[in-house]
């Protein structure tokens, strides 16, 4: 009898539609699936009043879009996410009656576009009790957010790594990650989610091939939750000395061990696997020396004057170096990186390299090069940015004046000439 109601719903949504879709059944995941142009997917179902869904959707080498229809063919949601062809599209919708609707997963119409990939998405229902506790997250977090220091990340990312070891399916672990961790993330995460394109299917991958690492770090981020006075030691230092500075709010989330720290347009964003790892006892310095450089790039400008030359290289070279600088007086502690060590020793050669290129509008060769750097360490850039800050510093005979500069620097080649290092290594 329930397949006759189930077969005759089918055919109901078929007249409303004009085509037959395929029944689709929540809480499972769709793997691998072909999209092709002129051929997407259409799947149709009944939602229930008042009932929450997730419709999460994994892009594999095609960008498309998801379009859900009512029974009267009306457009509900329209989904595309500016992230090309592999990343997730992910929307909520809570349906206002019950009824029939229908979800079309197709190609997105545009140049440069692939014409064809595969996609895999689920649609999950929500119980009672899970949209319960969604509403329960949803204030806790309001009371979260509204801290300077946010760390109730750390608290879910283990919740949701603990409830892994008993999912029975990949859709399972998914779901898991999306809803134990994603879903109830703080303002801070939800920004490194979007500046990184971090997705649950991801996640899951990552954490399953590492959880040996994420184990032997667990009780070394969860003592970051008390890393509030460390965080205003910092801020009170940096307003001691950069008369300008905005405190900004700071979030520790954990990643997938590639970021240890960066900014959004609101807060400073510490990956914190990555920054509590080794010796316990260096972990409190190392934060405050995370969030310090972080904090400068927060009171930076946004770009190079406009009336200035664009030399974006040796811009974005100082920029960096300025957090570092600005970073040690912030904390008291000179940094002895294996790149600033490499960069002492050949300080000389490094600058007739990069002044060779310094106005490139990319830095392939000094930054965010660990994959192509050979023999010697990659970030170089880092290292030429700082020793231009410190000379700029060591030259100035108002030092408070010279941190303003420094940090609100955004004209790169009369800085560089105003700290005479260009001069120095000449001779």
């Amino acid at each position: 009898m329930r397949s006759f109601f189930l077969s005759l719903f089918v055919c109901f949504s078929a007249l409303l539609f004009g085509q037959t879709p395929t029944n689709l059944a929540f809480n499972q995941e769709y793997r691998h699936l072909k999209v092709q142009d002129g051929a997407g997917m259409t799947y149709a179902f009944k939602l229930e009043k008042s009932v929450l869904y997730q419709f999460a959707l994994m892009q594999l080498g095609i960008d498309v879009m998801l379009t859900l229809t009512d029974e009267s063919g009306k457009t509900i949601v329209e989904q595309d996410a500016p992230n090309g062809k592999y990343g997730k599209e992910l929307f909520e919708f809570t349906a206002p009656q019950s009824g029939a609707y229908q979800l079309t997963i197709k190609r997105f119409e545009e140049e440069g576009n692939t014409n064809s990939g595969l996609v895999s998405f689920y649609v999950k229902q929500f119980s009672a009790a899970e949209m319960r506790q969604r509403k329960q997250a949803e204030k806790a977090l309001e009371l979260e957010n509204a801290k300077n220091v946010l760390t109730a990340d750390i608290d879910h990312f283990w919740e949701a790594f603990d409830q892994l070891k008993h999912c029975k399916s990949h859709y399972d672990s998914v779901t898991t990650i999306q809803n134990l961790y994603f879903d109830r993330g703080t303002v801070g995460l939800k920004d490194f989610i979007e500046l990184r394109n971090w997705y649950a299917d991801d996640f899951v991958k990552v954490v399953s091939d590492s959880a040996a690492f994420y184990r032997s770090v667990r009780e070394n981020t969860l003592s970051v939750k008390q890393a509030e006075p460390l965080i205003q030691a910092v801020f009170d230092s940096l307003s001691g000395i950069y008369p300008n500075f905005k405190p900004f709010k700071v979030c520790f989330a954990i990643g997938k061990m590639s970021t240890g720290g960066t900014v959004s347009n609101r807060l400073v964003l510490i990956g914190t696997e990555l920054t509590t790892t080794g010796d316990v006892a260096k972990i409190p310095q190392r934060i405050k020396g995370i969030v310090a450089h972080e904090c400068v790039h927060t009171q930076q400008k946004e770009s190079i004057d406009t009336n200035a030359i664009g030399c974006y290289q040796l811009y974005a070279c100082l920029r960096e170096g300025a957090a570092n600088f600005i970073g040690e007086l912030t904390t008291g502690t000179t940094n002895y990186s294996a790149v600033n060590q490499y960069g002492e020793a050949h300080e000389n050669e490094l600058w007739t390299a990069f002044k060779a290129s310094l106005c490139r509008q990319d830095t392939r060769d000094w930054m965010y090069n660990g994959a192509t750097a050979q023999g010697k360490p990659a970030d170089l850039g880092y290292f030429v940015g700082y020793k231009i800050c410190q000379a700029y510093y060591q030259k100035a005979k108002n030092k408070r004046q010279a941190i303003v500069e420094i940090i609100e620097m955004d004209d790169p080649i009369s800085f560089l000439q105003k700290s005479g290092y260009d001069q120095v290594k000449k001779k």
